[in-house]
């Protein structure tokens, strides 16, 4: 015999489920990417140009070194600071981190331009130099990192599906 907070847990997810609600990042992915690619870069080894690759291969795309397939070029990701201006407490500061990708397809024909994708935050340097403050910074710059990750792979996606649909467009003459 099922107890009744098992019963009212599953009869909650239930209801919640037939009204349509979804976790964040379980529906179905926006926009489509090439069934296999190059990625082209300065530094292979980047911790976040491996990120890249990985979630490319986790979401279907096979990362090849070597064939006549699309080549996603990539930067290094940049990391800019900036003092924004004093408030009480410190100094605002701006950490913005930017990637910039184009993708060639295997024609040489370029299908994605050069676009930037970028994540910034904004927080109160306490101006001490402390190692606090620099775990404080250090973990301020991996969360930069996690969210420049998380925008991509899908940036990516989109820009391909646009650019296929360009290139099936016939133009008027």
């Amino acid at each position: 015999m099922i107890n009744r907070r098992a019963f009212l847990i599953l009869s909650a997810a239930g209801f919640v489920t037939g009204c349509g609600f979804r976790l964040r990042g379980t529906g179905t992915p926006i926009g489509k990417l090439p069934e296999s690619l190059k990625i082209q870069t300065t530094d292979p080894y980047a911790p976040m140009i491996k990120n890249v690759t990985r979630q490319l291969n986790d979401q279907g795309t096979d990362v090849v070194t070597s064939g006549s397939v699309p080549t996603l070029k990539l930067t290094v990701p940049a990391l800019t600071d900036r003092v924004l201006g004093p408030v009480s407490g410190g100094d605002q500061t701006e950490l913005a981190l930017e990637i910039t990708y184009s993708l060639v397809g295997e024609d040489l024909v370029l299908l994605i331009p050069d676009t930037k994708v970028r994540a910034t935050l904004i927080y109160v340097d306490g101006g001490a130099d402390t190692s606090a403050e620099d775990q404080r910074v250090a973990q301020l710059r991996r969360s930069l990192e996690e969210d420049l990750l998380r925008q991509i792979v899908p940036s990516i996606r989109v820009r391909y599906e646009q650019a296929l649909k360009q290139k099936d467009t016939p133009k008027a003459d």
